[in-house]
């Protein structure tokens, strides 16, 4: 027996006793030829079921139940098992049955009601889903829950702006704090403005982030940008150098623009204090890779190679070797050159087929950066992993 027909049993044992005893209730006051067409499907519904049929049996005793107030709660665990099962259509069917009967209490229809819309969820009728959702949201009991599913559903159909208002409604009237949704909500809304060239409207929209979370890294990262973008470096590197109290790991995606913003102001000096600041508050290797860079141009290989080997000491990278010895290349003897080159090439290939960032929710990795959790959907939980295979 698979897992699904042990569930069956569990569902319709209780449908078909329940079945039988009101066949047979029935039975002396409704009409011989009735009473033997309902034996009759009983009967042929305990037969799908002990031959392992679990399905026909279903729909079988489903024929023979009628919707009412005793019966109600079994067609709704019916209805949770077929849309487990991958079967929506019918439980949209089930529960659409349900709905119809006029003889149902406000609360068990609105509980009906609550379940075909997740089912329409399910198959992504997001349109039905949420006209349900929202006619649902005056019933007290429903009101949290459809709000929640109101709010998976703008973020899967990316309404950005529906999703910020629904989050609004939570923390609002529900209590729940939603402070990092809303902020990725509003960045996302400012993405959509900057992809359009509109970095105005992208700004004012970015303060509405802050305004939810003032700790947004990704609201300091996306204002650099569109500073840096607009030509406004002394504002860029503003919004850039919040990291290194919000989150110092997330440096390394603001150092190229960093970099750029510095020399556009001609100020080479003041990113090169920028960076030691930066590792003194515990920056990781990126931040030691771009100093050692202007320390090679500013003191030669060697002093770099030194800065590099100083920091490998207490914090072994992966990345930071990969810059040590490429360093060493220029300088080695010629029969020490193909080994380390060797070595180097091996060192390079690590660090490139490592992932840079994983979920600390869920443990999903990549080598790009999600705001979103790609597998468990939590916002603001990849962060960039650290250590000898990251930073």
């Amino acid at each position: 027996m698979n897992e699904w027909f042990l569930i069956g049993i569990l569902i319709l044992l209780p449908i078909a006793v329940f079945s039988g005893y009101r066949i047979g209730k029935k039975q002396s006051s409704q009409p011989r030829s009735s009473s033997s067409s309902l034996s009759s499907n009983y009967i042929k519904g305990l037969n799908y079921l002990l031959n392992e049929q679990p399905d026909k049996a279903v729909d079988t005793f489903i024929d023979l139940l009628q919707v009412d107030t005793d019966t109600v709660d079994t067609h709704m665990a019916l209805g949770h098992l077929f849309r487990k099962r991958g079967e929506v259509d019918r439980a949209i069917r089930l529960h659409q049955n349900i709905i119809a009967r006029p003889q149902l209490s406000k609360q068990n229809h609105n509980k009906a009601l609550y379940e075909l819309a997740v089912d329409y969820q399910a198959v992504g009728m997001y349109d039905r889903a949420s006209n349900l959702f929202n006619k649902l949201l005056a019933e007290p009991k429903h009101k949290k829950d459809s709000l929640h599913q109101l709010l998976n559903i703008y973020q899967a159909t990316r309404d950005w702006e529906q999703a910020a208002k629904t989050a609004e409604q939570l923390e609002i009237v529900m209590g729940e704090k939603q402070t990092k949704p809303i902020a990725h909500y509003y960045c996302e809304l400012a993405t959509e403005k900057k992809d359009k060239k509109d970095i105005k409207a992208a700004l004012a929209t970015i303060k509405k982030s802050m305004a939810a979370n003032p700790n947004s890294v990704r609201a300091s990262l996306l204002q650099g940008d569109l500073y840096f973008e607009d030509g406004n470096y002394k504002a860029a590197i503003k919004s850039y150098s919040r990291l290194l109290e919000q989150d110092i790991a997330f440096l390394p995606e603001a150092l190229e623009n960093l970099k750029h913003a510095y020399l556009n102001k001609k100020d080479e000096k003041g990113y090169y204090k920028f960076l030691q600041q930066s590792l003194e508050k515990g920056a990781g290797v990126s931040a030691l890779i771009e100093l050692s860079v202007i320390v090679q141009k500013e003191k030669g290989d060697k002093a770099a190679a030194e800065l590099i080997g100083v920091y490998l000491k207490d914090k072994p990278s992966l990345k930071g070797l990969h810059q040590l010895i490429s360093l060493h290349i220029e300088h080695a003897q010629e029969s020490a050159k193909p080994s380390l080159q060797l070595l180097d090439g091996i060192v390079e290939k690590l660090v490139e087929r490592k992932p840079r960032y994983v979920c600390h929710n869920c443990g999903f990795s990549g080598r790009i950066i999600h705001w979103q959790c790609p597998s468990c959907k939590d916002w603001s939980s990849i962060k960039p992993i650290q250590g000898i295979e990251g930073e």
